[in-house]
């Protein structure tokens, strides 16, 4: 039995997975598990041997991880969906701590305001006739400007 074998076989069965080729790497670990198996029979030692044992029981771990990884990414690939809480369908997972996006805003012209005007006028009193005459007041008429009766006559 090559020890070196068993190192190299293990090294690769690791690589393979580290690359994301399991295929090849579970057949690195099962090749490094039985040479281990097969090497331990050898032994006489038992100090040796439990050694063995120990270094191809954690091999096995990392085997039934990357079987673990298998099974995972082929239940991806699956064709029925994953059963899910009927909730879980409907709504999405919302984060309690993310704001939801924001609400698309109306895009339309201001409403105009009215300011008041601050800016103090000086107050006529002397309005002429002018063109237009009194606005908006009554003209009274002085009674030395009404016409003169007919009574008279």
């Amino acid at each position: 039995m090559n020890l070196a074998e068993i190192c190299e076989n293990a090294k690769k069965g690791r690589e393979y997975a580290l690359l994301g080729n399991y295929d090849s790497s579970m057949v690195y670990y099962q090749g490094v598990i039985q040479q281990i198996q097969r090497h331990c029979q050898s032994l006489r030692d038992p100090a040796t041997k439990a050694k063995w044992q120990q270094v191809r029981q954690e091999l096995l771990e990392e085997y039934e991880q990357v079987k673990s990884i298998v099974s995972t990414l082929e239940s991806f690939k699956m064709d029925k969906p994953p059963d899910f809480p009927v909730s879980c369908r409907d709504e999405p997972f919302r984060d309690p701590a993310v704001w939801p996006p924001p609400v698309p805003a109306e895009h339309r012209a201001p409403p105009q305001i009215r300011r008041p005007n601050r800016e103090v006028r000086p107050l006529r009193k002397d309005v002429g006739a002018g063109a237009r005459g009194l606005v908006g007041r009554a003209h009274q008429i002085s009674k030395s400007d009404k016409p003169a009766s007919r009574d008279k006559d």
